[in-house]
């Protein structure tokens, strides 16, 4: 990709900066008595509502027994407004958001297969699939995905005499003592472990060390390799001043992307395309190249994968069931399906949208990484617990006092405790 190419992919989830609190865009909503199909999805990007508006529109049309009512959160209210319907017993019928284990480990959701075609299910990617199952049975209906990996500023490169990105942790260090000599000015990386996806970025360089969340069945959050890879990235900032100053208290959107937007940082960890991420570097005539993480001790080259999911809420009861499937049968239609992904800039879950999107120049690069792709083990339920310690304790342990093995272990064992 060049700087003067458009990027397909928009805002992520976790990036959306909306201040749409709740709309309703047809009948009463959430709660309502009228036997009406409840449709509750976040907002991804201003194309969101008026894209569920049509294809509702449509929906209905073709199936006039069935009435949809939708409602459009942002993600910074949406899980707040999940915990109330869950709490007062309203809940939609069909959902879409970033985590699903909980619900199905408290059967509040339909099997998938019970809600969905063989035909589409059949469509699923494994890897997408694999992640929505909870106990080997898929609950969450991939929705849509993305892949992260780190961008790189060639220009930068070039006037270290850095002819391609790093492909080892050694050949990472190397990379950055020469790009520091270069220009003292310049941050080699900037690296974001604060609140806002720091555990992504960790646990990214964690794969690349040979680490992982979890082996089989069992958690590894302080695993040697985990260690390892902790001590690392402090030692990058506190041995080596090759970050910016106070990276665990550092989050993307306002961190480390407007550092390299700004020609400040040669390298970043970034999310494929998205726009929050990219407006700004292409607006700037950054010139960038697009890499996966340096590995260590032979580890296979990866990619971050995240995706959201729709559920069926089995609240309802099994009379809505029919509705339920022929509404999302009809969404994963692979016309409608890539028509919303194109509205919001996101990659397919399932083969057909990627078959169609390989055809198309402005993806095809994106969707070749999806092979590349890890997930974090969201479809266990300790997860949760998981990500909100990462979240709220990883940045201590890269500061000048921090002690990676300390706050490791003390999250192994909180996730134990919760699994």
């Amino acid at each position: 990709m060049h700087p003067g190419r458009t990027a397909p992919l928009k805002v992520l989830a976790a990036a959306s900066t909306a201040a749409l609190a709740l709309s309703t865009l047809t009948g009463c909503g959430s709660g309502s008595d009228d036997g009406a199909l409840k449709l509750v999805v976040a907002q991804y990007t201003e194309g969101t509502q008026p894209y569920w508006k049509d294809f509702v529109a449509s929906f209905e049309e073709e199936n006039p027994d069935i009435k949809v009512d939708v409602q459009v959160i942002d993600w910074s209210n949406l899980q707040n407004q999940i915990n109330t319907m869950v709490q007062t017993q309203q809940l939609p019928d069909i959902l879409n958001t970033n985590v699903f284990a909980d619900y199905a480990e408290s059967e509040l959701l339909y099997p998938a297969e019970e809600v969905m075609s063989k035909e589409r299910m059949a469509d699923f990617l494994p890897q997408f699939a694999d992640n929505a199952s909870y106990k080997g049975e898929q609950y969450g209906l991939p929705f849509v995905g993305t892949v992260n990996a780190m961008y790189y500023n060639k220009d930068i490169f070039a006037e270290a005499g850095i002819k391609e990105p790093p492909k080892t942790w050694d050949a990472f260090l190397d990379t950055a003592a020469k790009l520091e000599k270069e220009d003292p000015d310049t941050i080699p990386y900037a690296l974001a472990l604060g609140s806002e996806g720091g555990h992504g970025e960790f646990g990214t360089w964690a794969r690349a060390n040979g680490g992982d969340w979890k082996s089989d069945e069992a958690w590894t959050v302080d695993s040697e390799r985990n260690v390892e890879t902790l001590d690392f990235l402090r030692d990058l900032t506190v041995e080596h001043g090759y970050t910016q100053p106070n990276p665990g208290k550092t989050n993307r959107a306002d961190g480390t992307w407007p550092l390299f937007a700004q020609g400040k940082a040669a390298m970043v960890y970034g999310s494929l395309g998205t726009r929050a991420f990219l407006d700004p570097v292409e607006k700037a005539g950054v010139d960038y190249g697009i890499a996966t993480h340096p590995v260590n001790h032979g580890a296979e080259p990866s990619a971050l994968g995240i995706q959201d999911y729709l559920m069926a809420f089995n609240a309802g009861g099994d009379a809505k069931k029919p509705q339920i499937k022929k509404f999302l049968d009809a969404f994963y239609e692979p016309a409608n399906y890539a028509k919303y992904l194109k509205t919001e800039g996101l990659l397919p879950t399932t083969e057909s949208g990627s078959e169609t999107f390989r055809d198309d120049p402005d993806y095809a690069e994106f969707v070749e990484m999806i092979p590349k792709a890890r997930f974090d083990p969201t479809s266990d339920g300790a997860w949760a617990k998981l990500k909100g310690g990462l979240d709220n304790e990883l940045g201590t342990a890269v500061a000048k006092d921090g002690d990676p093995a300390e706050v490791l272990a003390r999250l192994q064992q909180s996730t134990d405790e919760a699994s």
